[in-house]
């Protein structure tokens, strides 16, 4: 579920650049990093921009993951899979695979277009396998110390 608005929510020159990064990227991969001190905004700005896509039609998939723990992702990915493909909820990291699988562009067929915000990640390297396929979107929202995905 995406984040409320901040009744506080300023509109910034940056939701400007995000748009204009995320939006000119077609179909190629792009991953967008936030980063920043508690309470400057990353989760508003990213929260700002789903809203905005997902209320524009520009993305046929939305996931909003609070990713501060590796089996908080997965279970995020593993809702998702229940959700859009009908995956068995028993089995979590198998619904995460399927729906992340299920994310990979496949060969003649219309490329979904989705998008996947990581919120509050603390740690990329303890996603290793969890991160999206290279595909449309992802855009992981994450304090400081967060390094770029692989």
């Amino acid at each position: 579920m995406i984040p409320t608005r901040a009744q506080s929510f300023q509109h910034r020159a940056e939701v400007e650049q995000l748009r204009a990064v995320v939006d000119g990227g077609g179909t190629a991969v792009l991953c967008q990093v936030l980063t920043g001190t508690g309470g400057v905004g990353k989760t508003q700005l990213a929260a700002d921009y789903a809203r905005a896509a997902w209320g524009s039609g520009g993305v046929d998939v939305l996931v909003w993951i609070t990713a501060s723990t590796r089996s908080a992702v997965v279970f995020g990915y593993a809702q998702a899979g229940v959700e859009v493909l009908g995956a068995d909820p028993g089995g979590r990291e198998q619904a995460a695979r399927l729906f992340l699988a299920w994310l990979e562009p496949k060969p003649g067929a219309r490329p979904c277009r989705w998008l996947v915000v990581l919120d509050d990640l603390a740690d990329p390297a303890g996603l290793r396998g969890l991160w999206p396929p290279p595909a449309l979107r992802a855009e992981p929202s994450s304090p400081p110390a967060a390094g770029t995905p692989p």
